[in-house]
């Protein structure tokens, strides 16, 4: 797999949600806003401000149209807008920018998620942590679309996000450039609190219900897990996901000291 230096247009432009329209009008994505009519508050004066202060245009329009504009989707707050295309990033790309930061790399790398609302809780938990980026395969993955954006809260704007074709071949990439690839699942060889994490980090989490991939998995220098209660279920993907970015966190900050 050789990687573009040139980043990857997702299809999907439409925006929904307050803060996550505020956010792409930070980061100029945005070429269009609506706001359904009557609706007040902090939030919606700032997406007003932000608009006119960056030339875009934004119409207030009644309930009626507003909703045939959305259609179904739910949680869009009265707010939406239509913006360019989210830019992926290439692995080339995703690990320089890794390798340039202050701190030991720390990528996460998605295997075959489905879930949008996962996906975008786990960017909006990588975003808060100051995971240096994900990697996601483009085969059989949810993407960056308006359900992500509106789960991440604006973080999806920030976030470095690179698309490949093959989970695997990315991960040998990644060791040839000196990271360590850590896999996460039930049955992993040492618990969580036990892994080393001060080195250059690639975690990788599975697809809900099925985990890492054989292939994958076989990749792996070590599997961590996070011990459960017996017959307890497994966590969900997005919250031990979560739980696991904070403990390199913690690790690397030695915030037990």
């Amino acid at each position: 797999m050789k990687s573009s230096s040139k980043p990857v247009a997702e299809s999907d432009k439409m925006i929904f949600g307050r803060q996550a329209v505020l956010e792409a009008l930070k980061y100029k994505r945005l070429y269009q806003v609506y706001v359904m009519e009557g609706l007040k508050g902090a939030a919606i004066n700032a997406i007003v401000d932000l608009s006119r202060q960056e030339s875009v245009p934004l119409s207030f329009v009644s309930r009626d149209k507003f909703l045939a504009l959305v259609k179904d989707y739910p949680g869009h707050q009265g707010v939406t807008a239509l913006g360019s295309s989210f830019q992926y990033f290439s692995l080339d790309q995703l690990i320089k920018t890794a390798m340039a930061a202050s701190t030991d790399p720390f990528l996460l790398l998605l295997d075959h998620l489905q879930d949008p609302q996962n996906l975008g809780s786990i960017i909006r938990t990588a975003d808060a942590a100051g995971v240096h980026g994900l990697v996601i395969p483009e085969p059989r993955s949810v993407r960056v679309t308006p359900a992500v954006c509106k789960v991440a809260a604006g973080a999806v704007e920030r976030a470095r996000i690179a698309l490949v074709p093959n989970l695997s071949r990315a991960i040998e990439l990644l060791k040839q450039d000196g990271f360590w690839i850590y896999g996460a699942e039930a049955d992993g060889e040492v618990p969580y609190y036990q892994a080393d994490f001060n080195r250059p980090l690639a975690l990788v989490v599975g697809s809900e219900g099925k985990g890492l991939s054989r292939i994958v998995r076989k990749h792996c220098d070590r599997t961590v897990r996070l011990p459960m209660k017996e017959k307890a279920a497994s966590l969900n993907v997005a919250v031990a996901s979560a739980v696991l970015i904070y403990a390199v966190l913690a690790q690397r900050g030695k915030w037990e000291s």
